[in-house]
């Protein structure tokens, strides 16, 4: 019976693996056949349930890894980055340069994505993301100005 993938429920399962593991050794060689193989059968189910528990466990670990370095990776573009016009975009000396990322994706879940030129219409970008529409008027493409990029 797996738990949520917590250390307790790991240190649980392996608490009474250790338990039936001192219920064989305190036996001894006086166990008949059934109590001993109802016993391995318990260690070998607690074993299992520890395991289990431990790929829980990893998995939570792992999420919270990748959330870790999700955040990591926006604060370091935070510093990096300014708006200017209706897009967000790296800056180079405190000056802005280059294509403009989408400023929603930006606000509200920390992803940098390109907005991109219309197919037939040069005078409105899109987001490949949220699909939002932006006059490419106020989100120019910026040279950096002779800045080594």
């Amino acid at each position: 019976m797996p738990g949520q993938g917590t250390v307790e429920d790991v240190l649980r399962s392996l608490n009474f693996a250790q338990d039936v593991g001192k219920q064989i050794r305190d036996a001894g060689y006086v166990l008949d056949k059934t109590e001993l193989k109802r016993l391995l059968a318990e260690l070998t189910s607690a074993v299992a349930s520890s395991k289990m528990e431990l790929a829980l466990l990893q998995g939570v670990c792992e999420a919270r890894d990748e959330e870790l370095i999700r955040l990591h990776e926006a604060l370091v573009y935070k510093g990096n980055l300014r708006r200017r016009g209706d897009g967000y975009y790296k800056t180079l000396d405190g000056r802005p340069y280059g294509q403009p990322y989408c400023s929603y994706c930006w606000e509200s879940k920390q992803q940098l994505l390109h907005l991109h030129s219309r197919i037939l219409s040069k005078d409105i970008r899109i987001c490949p993301g949220c699909k939002n529409e932006y006059q490419a008027i106020r989100t120019p493409y910026l040279e950096a100005d002779g800045m080594t990029v």
